[in-house]
């Protein structure tokens, strides 16, 4: 939606474009209040009455997205409306004033796309089209056929597993972020479970997850109940080290209280920080998650358990993005290959 600007008798005021005129001038509909809030929030009930009633309206795609979300707002998870607002602000901030009607042949989005294929990857623009795609069919526009960026197969760095034992030693001279790091390496906790967790989710050596924290549109940490995935919700038995440490800290906590203060991304750069002050390789938090997958793997734990440890929804999943091998096991696997085959050669010359 237009922001609404503030007029020189310090009213605000929103301009939404409603069409052209016979002469083929925009017409726009003005809304002033007192606030800048209230004159936004008198525009976006304008627009979803129109909506609503189903009478023809050329609202742009940024006036748009307002409607679809506002129409969305109790469904949609935090972290998803944060995602279309920072695709509405940055993503399409060349074509946010276009008429929805300007999409439908399909040719003013492919420059689009072919524009931002030269800084967004192929999932970015796959879950752009995904929104552009929902506020056509929403407004009853049919979807035009465009060709987007193939995807890319870029593998996440993972420890290898000294490498793994290296950051577990190091983590002792950091325990602002011990239990966080050591809750996705040993346990494969994704950020936002580990953020929720309360003393009233600890019992013992076992973790109950049930639910998690992830930025709003506004980048306030928010609760959510239910998980990424169904298979979110889980118990999770941690390694008797990590419960001591955490169970010391919830003392301090009320029952209801989130254990952790740091958001997310503090943890993160916290952790990039130390590995690189322990002379660590860099890795990420998501890393841990890999890691951890890749450890169960290479101790012959069967995929059905590391599924559910991990709250991965499917094998399908799980094999596709989590299942890795140590690159130095790799490494060793391939030179007593090369040393069979350089036997075999010998013998037959």
């Amino acid at each position: 939606m237009a922001t609404a600007k503030k007029l020189p008798s310090g009213q605000y005021r929103v301009l939404i474009y409603i069409g052209k005129d016979n002469n083929g001038k925009r017409k726009y509909k003005s809304f002033t209040a007192p606030t800048k809030k209230e004159a936004e929030y008198l525009a976006s009930e304008y627009l979803m009455a129109n909506k609503a009633k189903n009478e023809p309206l050329s609202i742009t795609l940024g006036e748009a997205i307002d409607v679809y979300v506002g129409s969305k707002y109790n469904v949609l998870s935090p972290a998803t409306i944060r995602g279309y607002r920072i695709m509405q602000r940055n993503a399409f901030n060349n074509i946010i004033s276009e008429p929805l009607s300007n999409f439908e042949s399909g040719e003013m989005l492919q420059k689009h796309f072919n524009k931002n294929a030269k800084k967004y990857s192929a999932k970015s623009l796959k879950n752009q089209f995904g929104l552009i795609s929902a506020i056509l069919n929403y407004n009853n526009i049919p979807v035009p056929s465009i060709t987007l960026k193939p995807p890319e197969n870029k593998n996440i760095s993972v420890p290898t597993k000294q490498e793994s034992e290296k950051i577990m030693k190091a983590l002792r001279n950091h325990p602002d972020i011990e239990c966080q790091v050591l809750l996705a390496l040993t346990c494969s906790l994704r950020q936002s479970e580990i953020a929720a967790i309360c003393p009233k989710n600890i019992e013992g050596n076992i973790i109950h997850i049930r639910g998690a924290r992830v930025p709003d549109e506004h980048n306030v940490l928010v609760f959510k109940s239910t998980n990424k995935t169904y298979a979110g919700n889980r118990d999770v038995v941690m390694p008797e080290y990590l419960s001591k440490i955490i169970n010391e800290v919830a003392k301090s906590k009320n029952e209801n209280d989130f254990i952790f203060n740091l958001t997310p991304s503090a943890v993160l750069s916290r952790f990039k920080k130390a590995l690189k002050e322990e002379g660590i390789n860099n890795y990420t938090m998501h890393s841990m998650r890999h890691c951890f997958a890749a450890i169960m793997h290479a101790n012959n734990v069967p995929d059905k358990y590391i599924m559910e440890m991990g709250g991965w929804s499917s094998e399908i999943v799980m094999k596709k993005i989590y299942q890795y091998t140590f690159e130095d096991e790799t490494k060793k696997a391939k030179k007593e290959v090369n040393s069979y085959f350089d036997k075999v050669i010998n013998n037959n010359l």
